[in-house]
């Protein structure tokens, strides 16, 4: 029997004060650890047309990229960070998911892509401006809701520093598995998965910068849940086949 190939992800990161370098050595490490294929890149464009190119198991977008014409506050930072999603990305994103691919959305995701209402369709929630918000970056607690979940084996309550997103346009169809507190006191839906088609969908909301990611609990679980998500793509992927 031929060994199974190396798992494929493409990795979209960066933005407006979440710069790539502050994480990318996190997710680099975690790549090599498990034995990914990742390709990762700053460029949503670029990106999208690596996703397109040949079947990927898993779509990772923890980057901070939307239009930024919604505040003048935005002005000076969008010559290098406004970005619309053109077609053939969004194109690669869906044909991805249509096709049995995993996402794991993190921190920003939920943000980014503001003017594709799909996006958010597609990962469970949104964020909404005039309305979702985070506290100042600093102390956070995290509560493990869904213990008995394989993404969350062995992941107890932890504490670290973060940014906790609140009030996001949420679908009615996620299944929450952890909520976090930051200096308000408000419990904040933290980690949920979806199904969109033949696809799962996980979201993650902290992962502010490489010092939450490598917070042990919160490193246990992101790691989990990459590896939860490969085994649901390629399950997803073998099914395909099989009924064609």
């Amino acid at each position: 029997m031929n060994p199974m190939p190396p798992a494929r992800v493409v990795h979209l990161l960066g933005g407006l004060h979440h710069p790539a370098e502050a994480t990318q050595a996190f997710w680099s490490a975690l790549w090599t650890r498990l034995g990914i294929e990742a390709h990762t890149s700053e460029d949503i464009d670029a990106g999208c047309s690596v996703l397109a190119s040949r079947r990927h198991d898993l779509l990772v977008v923890s980057a901070l990229r939307w239009p930024m014409d919604n505040h003048e506050r935005y002005a000076p930072h969008r010559e290098r960070w406004a970005y619309r999603i053109s077609p053939a990305a969004r194109q690669a994103i869906e044909d991805h998911v249509a096709s049995g691919g995993a996402l794991l959305g993190v921190h920003a995701a939920s943000i980014s892509f503001g003017d594709w209402p799909g996006w958010g369709d597609m990962l469970g929630g949104r964020w909404v401006w005039g309305r979702s918000a985070h506290p100042p970056l600093g102390p956070v607690q995290a509560r493990i809701d869904r213990k008995d979940h394989p993404l969350m084996a062995g992941v107890d309550d932890f504490e670290l520093v973060d940014e906790v997103y609140g009030d996001l346009d949420m679908g009615a169809d996620v299944e929450v598995l952890a909520h976090a507190c930051a200096s308000d006191g408000r419990w904040m839906p933290a980690w949920w998965l979806r199904r969109h088609g033949p696809a799962t969908v996980c979201y993650g909301a902290l992962g502010h910068d490489e010092r939450s990611l490598r917070t042990p609990a919160h490193e246990r679980a992101l790691e989990q849940a990459v590896g939860w998500l490969l085994d649901c793509s390629r399950s997803a992927r073998h099914e395909e086949t099989r009924t064609n």
